[in-house]
């Protein structure tokens, strides 16, 4: 397809006759869109809670640049991952659907190709593309989809221990890797990497995608490691923290954020300096959060309770999406896709199972769905040879803004008032009072099981179904 670059608001004009037809009968209140499809950059962190950062209430911690965008945007606070583990969300926030449909049910496991991606679609429309980063959705090939890849599977370390190099979009990782064997490429004198911080470096490639192309639509996709394991960050952000928060790597682990926290700045102050930030939607979560303490499985995430499964999510776009807001309504890594897409004048196209937030977000008067789906494997499935226990078990929940339900092949039903001030504790069901309650979870369960053709979802309703009937 030949690729053609095109002005904000000739991209806009295109899209307008199928964005009136897609907002037909919707009244958007207060706010207007502008007449430029905004610049997307997405950062999404890797094992990172909601409570690491202050604007979510925690006190103990230094992350004022995360604090500041929320306060020229909106922060959610009940934002929850379509599967508790890093590739399977992942696939979720590339293409809108939820892990079942994407198949990529375990981590790494490569997205197929021919799935929906929003940045294809962002490309094909003439933004210039870029990921960095963490990507653990498969690079045989590489996505061809992104103009500027400086991205890998997983697992390199925090620290660099040798000198980078990536493959181009459309190559495979291993054929580079090979060819790049037989003919080492040489690094300059003073230029090596070997010692840095990770998030720096590529903080630093963010930096100069978005210098490159500051007089063009582009849609930058900065993917930070941290703060998952194994736990390291700079010894002078480890400082803020040695002695304030116990066991030292929980300490460590805040300061990664904290480190995060830092680049996030940096990226900020570069888009004010260029005139660019009214000109950006930012969109910032995680794939999943930590359990700690640890729960009952034992696993850092792999877990339905918010520890795992609920994330942060701030989104900013000033002048046209609210500042300072709050949003307390329950929404799915899934509706990210169709959330950008709309965000830049084009429909999302049908079939997805996320739904755009545009509405949420600008006071639409259209209704915001009442629930959300979890899809959950306790524990590593045997493809990953996992040494656990019980490695077929299987977990669904779903989530309404006053309760969480928890369905397991093994474990008995859970059932959680969210309105508790400590959330995933107290286990209400079998009560005569909440039999109702865990029916109607129950029928939304199966809705979901619907909507997204998950069929141990629907097990798990049969499986338990005499317990609210």
């Amino acid at each position: 397809m030949t690729q053609k670059t095109l002005t904000r608001r000739a991209f806009l004009e295109t899209s307008a006759g199928t964005l009136g037809v897609f907002y037909a009968g919707r009244s958007v209140a207060a706010r207007t869109f502008p007449d430029f499809a905004p610049n997307i950059l997405f950062i999404n962190t890797d094992q990172q809670r909601k409570d690491t950062l202050a604007c979510y209430g925690n006190s103990r911690v230094q992350t004022p640049h995360l604090d500041a965008l929320a306060e020229r945007g909106a922060l959610f606070t009940s934002c929850y991952v379509t599967q508790p583990v890093c590739s399977p969300c992942r696939s979720s926030m590339v293409t809108g659907l939820f892990p079942n449909a994407t198949s990529v049910v375990e981590n790494s496991m490569p997205l197929p190709p021919h799935l929906f991606a929003w940045p294809r679609t962002l490309r094909e429309a003439g933004f210039r593309t870029a990921y960095i980063g963490k990507w653990h959705l498969g690079v045989e090939p590489v996505p061809d989809y992104f103009d500027f890849w400086r991205g890998f599977e997983t697992g390199w370390e925090h620290f660099i221990k040798e000198d980078p190099f990536y493959a181009p979009p459309g190559e495979k990782d291993s054929e580079f890797r090979k060819r790049i064997a037989k003919n080492p490429p040489v690094v300059p004198e003073g230029e090596s990497l070997i010692g840095k911080y990770r998030p720096d470096v590529e903080t630093d490639y963010a930096l100069e995608f978005i210098r490159e192309n500051k007089d063009r639509p582009f849609a930058c996709w900065l993917s930070f490691y941290p703060p998952h394991t194994p736990k390291e960050a700079p010894k002078e952000n480890i400082a803020l923290y040695r002695g304030k928060i116990e066991p030292l790597e929980q300490a460590v682990y805040h300061a990664m954020v904290n480190r995060l926290d830092w680049n996030v700045g940096r990226i900020l102050a570069a888009l004010d300096k260029r005139g660019l930030r009214e000109k950006t939607l930012i969109v910032f979560t995680s794939d999943h959060g930590e359990n700690f303490p640890m729960r009952w499985n034992n696993h850092l995430k792999r877990l339905c309770y918010d520890q795992s499964a609920n994330v942060p999510l701030i989104m900013s776009l000033p002048g046209v999406l609210p500042e300072g807001a709050r949003i307390d309504n329950v929404v799915s890594i899934a509706d990210l896709c169709p959330t950008i897409l709309d965000l830049c004048g084009m429909t999302p196209p049908p079939g997805l199972h996320g739904h755009s937030m545009r509405g949420l977000l600008c006071s639409d008067a259209t209704p915001w769905r009442e629930d959300v789906f979890i899809q959950n494997n306790p524990y590593r499935s045997r493809v990953e040879k996992s040494h656990d226990e019980a490695p077929d078990m299987r977990e669904r929940c779903v989530v309404t803004d006053n309760w969480k339900l928890i369905l397991n092949t093994s474990r008995p039903p859970e059932l959680y008032d969210r309105r508790s001030p400590q959330a995933d504790t107290e286990n209400l069901f079998g009560q005569p009072e909440t039999k109702s309650v865990a029916r109607d979870m129950a029928a939304r369960m199966s809705g979901w099981a619907e909507k997204t053709g998950d069929d141990m979802a629907k097990q798990l309703v049969v499986q338990w179904n005499r317990e609210w009937l």
